[in-house]
């Protein structure tokens, strides 16, 4: 169907998924468990998200051209010499100040339409600019917030998942300041925001 994709049955989706969500519970700073977690339990729920970028025509054409989000060497400094302020400039800081590299997103294997596989791509290759636009770093807390603004933005399963077993690895100040100010914050800043996604 694409390069990366490993035909599987409901059942193996549904093993997998259960898999990735102990696994991303235990060790919640391997992205690799939420990617496969997001794969197994995407497929069928990509409808907001199609609708959102069939709504705009930068969304459109993001669809029809299917660009990825990479960076050469020089193209990735080049974000770094932007203005302060800028999006490129912060999104660059915001990623050497956690040290991520924008190369780092699993590809898709487990989303059974290629147009679909692709969405969750983008939706993956995103992530780091949410982290931009939300001023969040990458603390459980805040990746639980932004996991949350996530799945109001596009309803995929993944946010929703997450952000419902995630606190419980919480220590209790920290869980209480997830339900007290960012559950509530990430949730209606999902509702409000334009859709990022397109």
């Amino acid at each position: 169907m694409y390069p990366s994709h490993r035909p599987t049955t409901g059942l193996q989706k549904a093993l997998i998924a259960a898999g990735a969500a102990l696994m991303g519970f235990g060790d919640p700073t391997d992205g690799s468990h939420i990617a496969a977690l997001g794969d197994a339990t995407a497929n069928g729920w990509f409808g907001r998200m199609r609708a959102q970028m069939l709504a705009s025509a930068s969304g459109r054409r993001i669809l029809r051209e299917r660009p990825e989000i990479a960076f050469t060497d020089a193209s990735w400094e080049a974000l770094g010499a932007l203005p302060a302020g800028s999006f490129g400039r912060s999104y660059y800081e915001q990623m050497a100040r956690n040290g991520i590299s924008w190369a780092t997103r699993p590809p898709v294997r487990f989303v059974d339409n290629e147009e679909d596989a692709y969405m969750l791509l983008r939706f993956r290759q995103c992530h780091d600019f949410y982290h931009t636009v939300l001023d969040l770093d990458i603390s459980v807390v805040e990746e639980l917030a932004i996991k949350v603004f996530e799945w109001q933005q596009t309803g995929l399963p993944v946010g929703l998942i997450a952000s419902a077993a995630g606190p419980l690895r919480l220590p209790p100040d920290e869980r209480r300041r997830f339900f007290q100010h960012y559950l509530p914050w990430a949730l209606q800043c999902g509702r409000q925001a334009k859709p990022i996604i397109a």
